[in-house]
């Protein structure tokens, strides 16, 4: 049974727990930089990436996920206006 999203392990790192890895999950966000400090936070896509990723878990039936890392990268979208990029990256775990 999948962990609800608020009960579920989120790690930078690895775990203490014995588990185990099952798949990669990833999520994406894109900001236009205009929006940044003003309707929206830099912090605000970098949650939105991580709530991606606790969904795919609770999706997969995992207990968390770890080894998270954001990469935030500056872009132009198909208008030529300057963007950022977030994208996340994790393994979905569950606990032995």
């Amino acid at each position: 049974m999948a962990r609800e999203i608020n009960d579920q392990i989120l790690s930078f790192g690895e775990i203490q727990e014995p588990h185990e890895s099952f798949t990669i999950a990833y999520g994406s966000v894109r900001v236009e930089q205009n929006r940044l400090y003003k309707d929206v936070l830099p912090t605000d896509a970098v949650k939105q990436v991580i709530i991606m990723l606790q969904e795919q878990a609770q999706e997969m039936g995992a207990d968390g996920v770890k080894n998270i890392t954001v990469t935030v990268t500056p872009a132009t979208n198909e208008n030529g206006e300057a963007v950022m990029d977030y994208y996340g990256m994790g393994t979905l775990i569950k606990l032995k």
